[in-house]
C-alpha cells in the first residue's frame, strides 16, 4: 500500500505543478504607467508581473500597496538581472490573492546598469565625501590631534554618510551597507588619543630628515595618521563598491487599480490521502485512495494562517481494502465520506487532515445504525479549483 500512497501523492504534486504553469500573466508597461493594458487585475489567484526591459535594466522592484497608500505593502517581490540574461522581458511574481471588487497599487522602482564610467564617478564620490569629513572633524593642533567627536559618534557619522551617498544606488547581490569595522573604529580611537609630542618616536626618518625640526616631525607624524585612517575607511568602502552597482532611473506609483467584480465561486478539490484503519506501529493497517470534495476558507485573505485554513468535506472516489481483502465502504453513498481542514501550503498545494466515516457495508438515511459507522483518521494533498458559478456581482 505504502507504493501506492507515494505514487497517489506525487500524482498531486505534478497536477498543482501543471495548474501553477496555467499562472496569469499581467503586462506592466512603464513608459504609460499602465497595468494589465487597463483592465481589471485577476482576483483570488497568483500571477506574474511581466516588464519589458532593455540591456541596462539591472534590478526592478514593486511593491502590491492598498490603493495608493505606498506605507500599506501587502506584498514586495523584485527581479534581479541574472547571468547572461538576454530577454525582453523580466517576470515578477505575485503570490498574494487580491480581493475581488478592491483597489490596490503598484509601487516600481527601476535600477539601470552602470557603465565603466559610472562606477569611476561614483568611488570618487563617495571617497571625497568622506575625505571632506574627516578634513573637518580631525584637525592637528600643537600637541595632539583634535578630533571633533569620539570614535563611537565618528563611524556612526560616517555609517550614515556612506548610506546617504548611496540613496539612489542598490546592488544586484541585494547587500545592504554593513557599516565599517572595528578595525576603523580602532584607527579613530588611535588618532583621538595621539600625542604628537611623541613624533620623533613615530615618524620613520630618512638622511634628509635628520634636520627636520620638532614642528615639521610633528606634522609629519600628523599625516601619517591621517592617511593611514584614510586609507583604511576608503578600503573598506572600495571593497563595498566592489559589487555590482545600479542607480535609480524610474520610479512611478500606479495606484487604485481594481480588480475583477466578484463572482460567486465554489472550490472544489481533488486530491490523494491514506486512512488508518488499525493496528499499531508494528503492525500499521491503512489504504490510500482519491478523494474529491468541496472546501470553505474559514477567513478572508490568504496574508494570515487563519486565511489560508479552511473546512473541508468529500468523499473518497473508491472503496478501501483492509489487510484481509475486504472492502470498506461508507454509509449512505457507498463510498467514505470525509471531514476535516485543509491548510494552503503553496498557491493551489493543500495539506488536509481529518476524519473518515466508514461502515461494512452500505446504509440509508432511514436505517443508518450509528454503531456500524467507524470514525478513521486520514491524511492527503489535494490539488484546489475554483467552480465559476457565473453569478456576478452587481
Amino acid at each position: 500500500m505504502m507504493p501506492k500512497l507515494v505514487a497517489g501523492l506525487f500524482c498531486v504534486i505534478l497536477i498543482c505543478g501543471y495548474v501553477k504553469a496555467q499562472r496569469k500573466t499581467v503586462l506592466l508597461e512603464p513608459q504609460n504607467r499602465k497595468i494589465n493594458q487597463g483592465d481589471p487585475l485577476p482576483p483570488q489567484a497568483s500571477f506574474d508581473i511581466q516588464i519589458p526591459v532593455n540591456r541596462q535594466t539591472g534590478i526592478i522592484k514593486i511593491n502590491i500597496i492598498k490603493g495608493s497608500n505606498t506605507k500599506e505593502v501587502i506584498q514586495r517581490t523584485f527581479w534581479v538581472r541574472p547571468v547572461n540574461f538576454t530577454g525582453e522581458f523580466a517576470e515578477l511574481p505575485v503570490d498574494v490573492r487580491l480581493r475581488n471588487n478592491s483597489k490596490y497599487g503598484f509601487d516600481v522602482t527601476i535600477y539601470s546598469i552602470l557603465s565603466d564610467s559610472e562606477k569611476v564617478t561614483l568611488t570618487q564620490i563617495l571617497h571625497q565625501n568622506i575625505i571632506n569629513y574627516l578634513n573637518a572633524n580631525v584637525e592637528a593642533t600643537s600637541n595632539r590631534m583634535d578630533v571633533a567627536s569620539n570614535a563611537a559618534k565618528m563611524v556612526q557619522d560616517l555609517n550614515a554618510l556612506v548610506k546617504r551617498s548611496l540613496t539612489y544606488y542598490r546592488n544586484t547581490s541585494q547587500r545592504d551597507f554593513e557599516g565599517f569595522s572595528d578595525v576603523v573604529r580602532a584607527k579613530l580611537q588611535q588618532v583621538e588619543k595621539a600625542r604628537l609630542n611623541d613624533a620623533q618616536y613615530n615618524v620613520i626618518k630618512g638622511a634628509a630628515d635628520s634636520l627636520q625640526t620638532v614642528n615639521e616631525m610633528k606634522a609629519a607624524y600628523a599625516n601619517k595618521l591621517t592617511v593611514e585612517l584614510e586609507q583604511i575607511i576608503l578600503n573598506e568602502v572600495d571593497n563595498y563598491l566592489s559589487l555590482d552597482f545600479v542607480k535609480l532611473y524610474d520610479s512611478f506609483v500606479i495606484g487604485n487599480r481594481v480588480t475583477e467584480r466578484s463572482q460567486t465561486v465554489l472550490p472544489l478539490f481533488i486530491g490523494f490521502g491514506g486512512v488508518y484503519l488499525s493496528g499499531d506501529l508494528n503492525d500499521l493497517e491503512y489504504d490510500s485512495q482519491p478523494y474529491a470534495g468541496f472546501s470553505f476558507p474559514l477567513g478572508k485573505g490568504t496574508e494570515t494562517h487563519f486565511g489560508r485554513t479552511s473546512f473541508i468535506m468529500g468523499v473518497f472516489l473508491s472503496n478501501f481494502k483492509d489487510g484481509k481483502g475486504k472492502t470498506i465502504t461508507g454509509p449512505v453513498i457507498d463510498r467514505p465520506i470525509f471531514a476535516g481542514l485543509g491548510l494552503r501550503l503553496y498557491d493551489f498545494i493543500n495539506l488536509n487532515a481529518g476524519l473518515v466515516a466508514t461502515s461494512i457495508e452500505k446504509q440509508t438515511i432511514s436505517n443508518i445504525k450509528t454503531e456500524d459507522v467507524k470514525l478513521k483518521p486520514f491524511i492527503g494533498l489535494n490539488a484546489q479549483f475554483n467552480l465559476w458559478l457565473g453569478l456576478n456581482k452587481k
